[in-house]
């Protein structure tokens, strides 16, 4: 009986050695892959014990994805050595200029009688630009504003041009630059003062003086800029205008996300400004269930989810998406 007992101690000490010994592997090699340096032993330490519980939280819910218990997977990725609370921290929706900004902004739901197609990918019109980084600057409301301008104008004149996100940061005095802000200020911005191409003028990921010069922007012809509310006049605008900037939550679990169709835990009081450039619907095999998805551009570059992409459940309202949603409509 001892000698049972002792066998199953020494077990137990060779597994935790063994899985200490493939963690730091693990461990070294993650903080190469995303070129992470630290000040210090003591902040190093901190990260690393952040990143364990980052590394068991992905694996317990693989898992489950494995098992069919949930639809989308996580990644270790360059948030994995920040804590839960500074993950859900990093916000840059600043909700608390809904009220006021609301007030004069016109809401489109005009939609309902026409015939939505099945599915929209406006990234197959190659009228979508690239990922972009807004880096540790709070400017996501920038980048949904910028993205919506870039799409609409290329849908209107089949070009594709980078604006300017710095632009807005620095000069849109109606937002907060790094500290948050809200697209539909944003469009009311541009819709003023046009924009420039980011080629003039270079994202910083800070915000610094107004460096704005008229000449060297480009003036919209806006017809009107609006709200969306809920999913289906979203759906709407999407499949017959372009693509259109929304709000949600960016929750724990949404920042760790890798692939497939996010189901994840959310609020719905949005944080966070993306872009929805498509939609779809996705057929199980194995349930025989249908999942309606989003297709949505994220500006964490292009290293996180789908190559910077996410697709998350539709007509649920899922992390509010369907609480803050704007567009533009441009004129010939």
């Amino acid at each position: 009986m001892q000698l049972e007992k002792l066998v199953l101690i020494l077990s137990a000490v060779i597994a935790c050695v063994f899985s200490s010994k493939l963690l730091d592997q693990e461990w070294q090699a993650w903080k190469a892959k995303h070129e992470k340096k630290y000040s210090n032993f003591r902040d190093e330490m901190f990260r690393r014990k952040a990143w364990e519980e980052t590394w068991h939280k992905v694996q317990k819910h693989n898992e489950l994805a494995n098992q069919g218990l949930s639809k989308y997977r996580m990644a270790m990725n360059k948030f994995a050595d920040m804590t839960p609370q500074e993950r859900t921290s990093r916000k840059c929706f600043n909700s608390n200029r809904m009220s006021t900004s609301h007030d004069n902004v016109p809401v489109q739901d005009s939609y309902r009688t026409l015939n939505m197609p099945k599915s929209k990918d406006w990234r197959d019109s190659n009228c979508v630009t690239h990922v972009k980084n807004q880096g540790h600057c709070g400017s996501c409301w920038a980048f949904a504003t910028v993205g919506v301008f870039e799409s609409h104008h290329c849908i209107k004149t089949k070009e594709l041009i980078n604006f300017s996100e710095q632009q807005l940061v620095d000069c849109d005095t109606g937002n907060d630059g790094c500290c948050g802000g809200l697209p539909e200020k944003a469009m009311a911005y541009v819709t003023k003062h046009g924009i420039m191409k980011s080629q003039d003028y270079e994202y910083a990921d800070k915000q610094f003086n107004c460096l704005y010069k008229p000449d060297n922007s480009l003036a919209f012809n806006v017809s009107k800029y609006y709200l969306l509310p809920g999913e289906e006049n979203m759906a709407m605008s999407v499949a017959f205008d372009g693509p259109i900037s929304v709000g949600i939550d960016a929750s724990d679990d949404f920042s760790m996300y890798c692939n497939g169709i996010f189901d994840g835990d959310c609020s719905t009081e949005p944080n966070h400004a993306v872009i929805v450039v498509g939609y779809g619907t996705e057929h199980d095999q194995a349930s025989g269930e249908d999942t309606d998805y989003w297709i949505i551009k994220n500006s964490w570059s292009a290293d996180w989810g789908e190559e910077g992409y996410v697709r998350m459940k539709r007509n649920e309202n899922k992390c509010g998406i369907g609480s803050d949603a704007s567009s533009v409509d441009l004129a010939r």
